[in-house]
């Protein structure tokens, strides 16, 4: 075996895991139920390269906007709710 196939593949799979352990570890910091993690485990799994790419420019975006974290997230100080 060429000593250049063998370094590319090595390289491959660091590659690979690294990504898996990005994407999952995005997926298991952000607050969500249980269903709603199953679901994006499941979509992450049936369509790895797509489901990876979704999850990680909509995603989590979505879930920051919904629980009111997204100016923290952006390095900003969060916003004072409105008193009544």
């Amino acid at each position: 075996m060429d000593i250049w196939a063998l370094l590319l593949g090595i390289g491959t799979m660091a590659l690979i895991a690294v990504a898996v352990v990005v994407v999952f570890g995005s997926l298991f910091r952000t607050p969500m139920s249980g269903t709603e993690r199953a679901i994006w485990v499941l979509i992450i799994l049936m369509f790895p390269v797509l489901g990876a790419f979704v999850w990680l420019s909509w995603g989590q975006d979505s879930f920051r906007r919904r629980i009111g974290d997204f100016p923290v997230a952006a390095g900003r100080a969060p916003a004072e709710p409105p008193r009544r």
